[in-house]
């Protein structure tokens, strides 16, 4: 959003969901916690995750 000069909704989505880290995103896999998910298994989290934060919001 930033990147197409967006700023009111980068705002909105800033101001429901929070700021999201910017920067690379390699380096995750050499965290002990970390693990691959399926893209089924993300989709199914990521719904339930807005469904979390819209409830919340």
């Amino acid at each position: 959003m930033r990147d197409h000069a967006d700023l009111a909704a980068m705002g909105r989505y800033e101001r429901q969901y929070g700021v999201l880290a910017e920067g690379p995103m390699d380096g995750w896999q050499d965290h002990p916690q970390s693990a691959e998910i399926s893209a089924e298994e993300f989709e199914r989290l990521w719904v339930e995750a807005r469904r979390f934060l819209g409830d919340s919001a």
